[in-house]
């Protein structure tokens, strides 16, 4: 059979193809063994030019005794040594179609040679490359250390810079506006009046404030007796008596005489600072 180099891969069809780009090795009963089955794992090698890399080996189950080897070179030939159920079992292995009771020829060696690694260099790669990354990472965070206090100091810089232009713009727009600007609010005094320690910022009027300005009268204090309106007596057409729920106003005079007399005798107001009138 002539080697069809177009003619794709199909295992389903019966058509078996493998390219190598390693050495591919089949699998050899060793005679030194009697007792016991062992496999050798030897290179399949062209008989012209002796090449043994980058073989492409195909098998047709419908016309083929043998799998048809053909070398860069452009040789073609069977290879009766290679095994056709170990081939096939190798093929469909590749193509994710295996069966399970011949895995055992991949185990044996039956292929293509597995890269060659070179742990001295992988690792060597490794140390380097994670040198590089921890370097990387420790620059990093020197930089961030180093910048974020910087822009901290140039913003609050230009913060204060741009204080005045920013008050200039607002009052050309409350200008063009129609309005008036706003006067900078003055900083809150501390301590403030007495009785009103810590407190800051605009201050609440009084009531007397809010009824000055609306004109609203100050409201009358009310007798303290509700029965006789504080005259001492009970007074209607025909009929006057003494009123019995308070003292009179003449004895309600002298209790708040004696109370004044006896806190100027205890010293009561002594300490506190007299008002003028």
């Amino acid at each position: 059979m002539s080697f069809d180099r177009l003619r794709p891969p199909d295992p389903a069809a019966g058509y078996y193809r493998i390219t190598a780009e390693r050495r591919f090795m089949y699998l050899q009963q060793d005679p030194g063994h009697t007792l016991r089955i062992v496999w050798q794992a030897l290179p399949v090698a062209c008989p012209m030019c002796a090449v043994d890399i980058g073989l492409t080996l195909a098998y047709d189950r419908t016309a083929d005794d043998a799998v048809q080897v053909l070398c860069p070179a452009g040789h073609v030939w069977p290879e009766p040594l290679i095994q056709l159920a170990h081939f096939r079992t190798y093929t469909d292995f590749l193509y994710s179609h295996p069966h399970p009771d011949m895995l055992w020829v991949i185990d044996a060696g039956f292929g293509e040679e597995p890269p060659v690694i070179d742990y001295a260099a992988e690792l060597a790669a490794a140390a380097k490359y994670t040198a590089k990354f921890a370097k990387r990472r420790a620059k990093s965070r020197i930089k961030r250390a180093v910048r974020t206090p910087v822009r901290k100091v140039k913003k609050k810089a230009l913060n204060l810079a741009f204080t005045p232009v920013a008050a200039t713009l607002r009052g050309a727009w409350a200008l063009q506006a129609g309005g008036a600007p706003e006067a900078p609010a003055k900083p809150a005094k501390k301590g403030g009046s007495r009785g009103r320690k810590g407190q800051s910022g605009m201050k609440t009027p009084s009531v007397a404030k809010y009824r000055e300005a609306y004109g609203v009268s100050a409201p009358q204090k009310g007798p303290d007796c509700l029965v006789c309106e504080d005259t001492g007596r009970i007074t209607a057409p025909g009929v006057s008596i003494a009123c019995t729920e308070c003292p009179g106003p003449a004895a309600a005079a002298m209790a708040a005489a004696e109370r004044k007399a006896a806190r100027v005798r205890s010293g009561a107001n002594s300490g506190s600072r007299s008002r003028p009138r």
